[in-house]
């Protein structure tokens, strides 16, 4: 990027042209934005036991402040595109910071569960307006033979952000108080705002598309009865199964609704393209597999291994440095050679890090541990930006705001089904044992080799789908960027 003198006219991909200075200046605004919201999406991984005590819940209905944010956010990405077209970046930047600081006051005074979990769901949408939102700008104003490093340094201050919410979080739980940890968020929120004001502009032009009301209801509930489904499905099985089976009647009806109005809330045509829909299902894969060693490996240290959130913290902070780290060397990787054998290779240290961790609980030895997981977020990262950004490159750019959408949203699905589906399936652990009386320490353990396992069996399946994906992609000339679609 520095090779570009800051005088340079840049002709973006609607035509118009913009200094590459202003167009610095606008994607590191939204990249401090993005520090926020990739801080929100994990804020409490180490909060859920201290959520648990403090508002008298238990550990799975504690564990909606994640669920709920994630299925609310999902709701948010579907609507980007759509929201982008009509009232520009500008606008919606400012309504999403806007979101974010007041979702954060409501937050830093919760008196009890319910506020803090109305909270989340504000703090969701504003989050989720700009997952997508940063994506499209950066493909529509860098040029291709860039963009995957782009795209990765955005991925890796998410990955930042992620790094440094739990250890923020944890310092703020063990010697502040529980809603103290809001403060990060305010003052991101303030700042990107303050920066939005002087260098935001727009990159496309306006479109007046109606907004689908009955698709953003549809959505919200299927995926509300999809999560309910999930985090029950151990616990109260009769309860989860018709839950699940609601949830994906109503997501099947949105599908169908997105091929037939006239304006979907979600373009989902890409999706006809199988490269493109099976590359959506590898990157909500890699999301699952970190999820589950993120949300999990909290409860782990602080359950079973008796450490206080702010060491929790701590060693979430080493693991998601290697995630930073590693997203980059995707990026750069992508950018010289493709996706083959970079994502398969992803997988393959998902698969070994999940089945290594496995073993290695019953240890409660934490800084292996968190070692071995840090092989499964770097498994992720080196999936994340190989994967999306050589799909998004392959399409027309008029496909672009919709298919970063669809990679968002799926990110979301993929974070609310592993939220769900693991600390539910933890939880449900912990209550059957502690009543049979093993002790706490042992049945948390217990819990999250559990879940572990069921983690690591599915990422097996996707190795195998990345390897065929992966040779066919070459096959058909798409596995680089800048090759013709």
């Amino acid at each position: 990027m520095g090779a570009i003198a800051n005088d340079e006219m840049i002709t973006a991909k609607d035509g118009q042209q913009h200094s590459w200075k202003s167009i610095k200046l606008l994607i590191a605004t939204l990249i401090v934005s993005t520090l926020g919201d990739g801080f929100c999406g994990v804020m409490m991984a180490v909060a859920l036991p201290n959520i648990s005590e403090t508002y008298h819940v238990s550990i799975a209905t504690a564990n909606w402040v994640t669920v709920g944010y994630a299925i609310v956010a999902a709701t948010a990405v579907m609507t980007a595109a759509t929201v982008l077209a009509r009232i520009g970046l500008k606008k919606l930047f400012f309504w999403s910071r806007v979101l974010l600081i007041v979702s954060s006051l409501i937050g830093l005074f919760s008196l009890n569960f319910p506020i803090m979990f109305t909270s989340r769901l504000i703090q969701a949408v504003g989050s989720g307006l700009m997952f997508p939102t940063i994506n499209t700008v950066i493909i529509r104003v860098v040029s291709a033979k860039i963009s995957g490093r782009v795209v990765s340094l955005n991925s890796a201050i998410i990955g930042l952000g992620i790094a440094v919410a739990p250890l923020l979080s944890g310092v703020f739980l063990t010697y502040v108080s529980l809603t103290s940890m809001y403060v990060v968020p305010l003052a991101v929120g303030i700042i990107s705002i303050l920066m939005g004001a002087k260098f935001m502009f727009d990159v496309e032009p306006r479109k007046q598309h109606p907004i689908d009301v009955l698709s953003i209801v549809l959505s919200f509930v299927g995926l509300a009865a999809l999560m309910m489904g999930f985090s029950e499905l151990t616990h109260r099985p009769l309860f989860a199964v018709p839950m699940l089976i609601v949830g994906v009647a109503v997501l099947a009806w949105f599908t169908v609704r997105q091929f037939h109005v006239d304006v979907p809330l979600l373009d989902l045509h890409p999706m006809k393209h199988l490269y493109v829909s099976i590359g959506v299902l590898m990157y909500m894969a890699g999301a699952m597999g970190q999820q589950a060693v993120l949300l999990l490996l909290p409860l782990y240290l602080e359950r079973a291994c008796d450490y206080t959130p702010f060491v929790a913290g701590c060693f979430l902070l080493i693991m998601t440095l290697f995630y930073s780290g590693s997203v980059i060397v995707g990026g750069k990787t992508v950018d010289r050679s493709g996706m083959w054998p970079v994502v398969s290779s992803g997988f393959l240290f998902m698969v070994i890090g999940l089945f290594a961790t496995f073993f290695a609980a019953p240890t409660k030895i934490a800084w292996l541990v968190v070692l071995i997981g840090s092989v499964v977020v770097v498994g992720d990262a080196l999936i994340n930006v190989p994967d999306k950004d050589v799909v998004l490159e392959a399409l027309p750019d008029n496909t672009v705001p919709d298919t970063s959408a669809i990679f968002s949203t799926g990110n979301q699905i993929a974070g609310s089904i592993g939220s769900a589906l693991f600390v539910g399936v933890l939880s449900a652990d912990v209550l059957r044992q502690t009543a049979e009386g093993v002790n706490r320490h042992a049945a948390y353990a217990n819990g999250f080799q559990h879940s572990i396992l069921i983690a690591a069996i599915f990422e097996v399946v996707m190795l195998l789908v990345s390897v065929w994906y992966s040779r066919e992609m070459v096959k058909h000339d798409r596995a680089k960027i800048n090759q013709p679609a």
